[in-house]
């Protein structure tokens, strides 16, 4: 068994992949498949995600990140698959209570980011764990500095980010640190 660096929990382990797998030129990221599984030897440990159903509600185990997701984007958790502008996405992930827990949120950019799958598209995400995901823009809770009345956003046809005004309408889906 491995001993897990000072402050750093057994189950997480970094940076995800991108899940590009396809060699494309030598030294690009098919190449390396870059990730927090690298260099494992037992197949069981590579698996990132890990999908759950905790009161009813499904969830995903991210062993990347140490995150918990909502899982359908059409449940509660994604706001039942409705569009939300940020501060109403704020105001409901904050009352949230999913899967047994009420600590929920809108995910930070980078939070979000981490769940596109660079190998698809239409949606760019593993649609196996996230299903009823939208090939639209997904909310984050980061605000744009070079426009404070805007926020970054996950556009999922393509994996994008982008900033568009706090006041547009957006898909959601919640996160909570889960492991």
């Amino acid at each position: 068994m491995e001993t897990p660096e000072a402050g750093q929990n057994i189950i997480t382990r970094g940076l995800p992949k991108t899940s590009q797998t396809v060699l494309y030129q030598a030294g690009d990221d098919g190449d390396y498949e870059a990730g927090w599984w690298k260099g494992r030897l037992n197949a069981n440990n590579r698996t990132r995600f890990i999908a759950k159903t905790i009161g009813g509600d499904d969830i995903v185990l991210d062993r990347a990140t140490g995150l918990m997701w909502a899982a359908d984007g059409n449940a509660a958790g994604c706001n039942n698959g409705a569009v939300i502008t940020w501060a109403n996405a704020i105001i409901y992930a904050e009352a949230l209570t999913f899967a047994t827990f009420s600590d929920w949120r809108v995910p930070n950019i980078k939070e979000l980011g981490s769940i596109v799958d660079y190998s698809r598209l239409n949606p760019s995400v593993n649609v196996v764990f996230f299903s009823n995901t939208q090939n639209f823009r997904y909310c984050s809770s980061t605000t744009y500095i070079g426009l404070v009345t805007a926020i970054w956003y996950v556009m999922f046809s393509n994996g994008n980010m982008y900033p568009d005004p706090k006041t547009d309408e957006y898909y959601l889906r919640c996160v909570r640190k889960g492991l």
